[in-house]
């Protein structure tokens, strides 16, 4: 078999060599082969989202291409000019190889594509629903999917995705030989569709997941008051919004907590910045409402029974649930060290003085609640 292998597209009146010239066949087979096996590993892990646009970045050098030139093929080619997906250099581009391993009759290196092809649809599918991810949440969805889901029923993502990608290429392998252009677009929309049904059942329990419904189920949430839920959410939304979106600093509840847990004052201050960002939108929600939820007489925020409270939450050792307010508190404090480049700092210290670390972020969300009760005068 030929090791050179050049695209024929002189139908659409474009050189072929500014569209794919000629490659390294062997070199293509192997490198599509073992970064779609890697991708597909990855997805054993929760939250992953695997690294198509570099790869697609390869592609073009290992193919001579670019991306103005597959555009400008694409326009050509498909009659809709408005379904934007049609015109993506990196769907035109999967396509191609697809169909230029076909032409050879490889189909091990055409499936190959096709998964990568359809790994790539998974990737922009759980971006557009889920752009920051959280593991236990991720995990926890994954747990509440009906049984007849598609990724209960295949058992992990990958499996799901390949399943997918082996029916579709199935399907629509003949439209790829014969280059059907519009059988093609349909491939592109159904690839999509398909996807996309998926992982927006996923998401909505991820979602739920999120915001404490179906994980906490304590003996006192058996009984309780519909209206009074609806209520510290909306109350949890505003804190949040005034916390992640207008980045409110609450300097009392934060020399409250310095105080309290006797933490480092300077760090005291580089924590709260790091609190109050988009990116903990989904966890400050969480936190809150575990925090506030087992309250049945809301005034103790203002009192010293809510530091009870809160000391009690904090000094869970284990928990059987997936998702608990302790949990969650050290997830957004170890990502804060992180960011900050504190994690040897935090390692060396001693158990107690890690507890304090963590503590000082429950202690500092707990008062401002109570701020935002007390200055707001808001009423649940």
């Amino acid at each position: 078999m030929n090791s050179r292998i050049t695209f024929g597209l002189n139908k659409i009146n474009l050189d072929p060599n500014t569209i794919v010239s000629e490659i390294d066949y062997k070199k293509l087979h192997m490198f599509i082969l073992r970064n779609v096996s890697n991708e597909l590993s990855g997805l054993t892990g929760d939250c992953y989202y695997p690294k198509i646009a570099a790869l697609f970045k390869d592609l073009l050098h290992l193919t001579n291409s670019n991306e103005d030139v597959l555009i400008a093929y694409s326009k050509k080619k498909y009659a809709n000019p408005k379904y934007k997906l049609l015109h993506d250099p990196q769907t035109t581009l999967l396509i191609l190889i697809i169909q230029q391993f076909l032409s050879i009759k490889d189909i091990g290196a055409a499936m190959a594509t096709f998964h990568l092809f359809s790994v790539r649809t998974y990737t922009n599918t759980l971006y557009t629903f889920i752009k920051y991810c959280n593991p236990e949440y991720f995990r926890s969805a994954l747990n509440m999917l009906s049984k007849n889901h598609l990724f209960v029923v295949k058992q992990t993502i990958g499996s799901s995705i390949m399943y997918l990608s082996n029916e579709l290429f199935a399907k629509h392998r003949l439209s790829l030989e014969r280059d059907d252009a519009d059988e093609i677009h349909k491939l592109i929309y159904e690839i999509r569709t398909r996807f996309f049904q998926s992982v927006r059942s996923f998401a909505e329990k991820y979602y739920k997941v999120s915001q404490g419904i179906g994980v906490i189920k304590s003996e006192e949430e058996k009984e309780y008051d519909p209206t009074f839920e609806r209520k510290i959410r909306q109350f949890i939304e505003n804190i949040v919004k005034d916390i992640a979106i207008f980045k409110h600093i609450d300097d009392r509840a934060r020399e409250d907590s310095q105080h309290l847990t006797k933490f480092n004052r300077k760090l005291s201050h580089l924590y709260v910045e790091k609190i109050s960002q988009p990116i903990y939108t989904e966890k400050l929600k969480s936190i809150l409402y575990l925090m506030l939820i087992p309250i049945k007489d809301f005034t103790i925020v203002t009192n010293i029974k809510f530091l009870e409270h809160i000391k009690k939450l904090m000094s869970v050792k284990i928990s059987i649930q997936e998702v608990y307010f302790k949990k969650i508190v050290s997830q957004v404090h170890d990502d804060i060290i992180k960011s900050l480049n504190l994690t040897k700092w935090f390692n060396d210290l001693s158990i107690q003085s890690k507890a304090i670390s963590r503590n000082f972020v429950a202690y500092y969300l707990a008062f401002f609640v109570r701020d935002y009760v007390s200055e707001r005068v808001e009423k649940i």
